[in-house]
This record gives structure tokens, sequence and C-alpha cells, in this order.
């Protein structure tokens, strides 16, 4: 099995690369027996590789450290573009160390069990959640008149009509010129 990321090739003897899909769901049946679900999204899917490296080919436990270890700009994690069989079958691209690196010594072998956990970054289901538009924010108000200041009476923009909306500069210009020419002082 072949486990590179951004061409650096992770060596171990008996890799194993397990592949999860976390599907999210919340329990819609109460008190009741009801098998009803409510659907909560993806999550990111996960590599969790397990392999052993001997201890006289200590570098390349080294070269995963590295790896792990890795930062972008600004102290974020590394993402890495990863090959392999299993992640493609899944549909990753581009992963990031997650969860840890453990390194155990082998009961019977000379060699460290090591294990670690990859996680997808900029998923499908990520990338359709960024493209979509954001719902709108509808302003909502409740029967009746607002609390206004000291000019309550004037409607707030000094217009007398009890309407509290604010003029624009244009606006307010033409009120000016419409009041002069009404005889309104």
């Amino acid at each position: 099995m072949t486990l590179l990321l951004d061409g650096q090739q992770v060596l171990g003897k008996r890799m194993k690369v397990t592949a999860n899909l976390r599907i999210e769901s919340d329990d819609l049946s109460g008190q009741t027996s009801s098998s009803e679900k409510a659907h909560g999204g993806f999550k990111p899917k996960t590599l969790t590789v397990a392999m052993q490296i001997a201890f006289v080919d200590q570098a390349q436990l080294k070269t995963l450290m590295r790896l792990a270890e890795g930062t972008a700009g600004g102290g974020q994690l590394k993402t890495y573009r990863i090959v392999n069989d299993t992640a493609a079958a899944f549909g990753i691209r581009q992963v990031q160390f997650t969860e840890g690196v453990s390194a155990r010594e082998d009961d019977t072998l000379a060699a460290w069990s090591v294990q670690f956990t990859l996680t997808e970054k900029q998923s499908n289901p990520e990338k359709v959640e960024q493209r979509r538009a954001a719902n709108g924010v509808t302003k909502q108000s409740a029967p009746g008149s607002g609390v206004a200041g000291a000019d309550a009476g004037a409607g707030g923009d000094g217009s007398g009509t009890g309407t509290g909306a604010a003029l624009t500069g244009f606006e307010a210009t033409l009120k000016k010129l419409d009041n002069y020419l009404g005889g309104v002082p």
C-alpha cells in the first residue's frame, strides 16, 4: 500500500488504512419508539493509518513526525495532498493530521506500532456549503409604535408624519425644498 503526502512517501510495514465517513443525525422520537432521525450533515472523512516501523528504520518515524508537526502560515496545521488507494476510493484529496500520532513499542518485534489519523480538508460537502448563498436576514417588527427619543411626537425625522424613517441626505434636501415651496416653516 502506498501513502504519499505532498509527494513524500510514508514508509512502514503492514500498513493498514481505514477510511471513515461520519453521518450526523439527531433522534426525533422524543419519548416514543419512533425511528425518525434528522439529518445533521456529513462530517469530514477520516483515514486511520496503522503500521509498523522497525527500530533500525528510525528515520522513517522521524520523517512521519516531521510531516505531522508541519505547519502552514499563521501556525495552522499543514494541509497535504494525499495519494492512496483508499483515500481515492473515498474521494479524499487533501488531509491534515488530527488526533495525534502514537508509536508504541511492539511486544515481540523490534519495531514500533504506529497509528495516526488524517482528516479530510476541503471536502465536497464543505465546498458546497461555502458556495451556497447565505440566508438573508429578514427584518421583523411588532405591531404598534416603537419607543422614540425626545422628538417622539415628530416621528423622529422632524416631518411630523410619525413614520420614524430616517431620511437620506438627498431625501432631506428634497424635503427642505418641498417645505420651502409648500410654505411650511
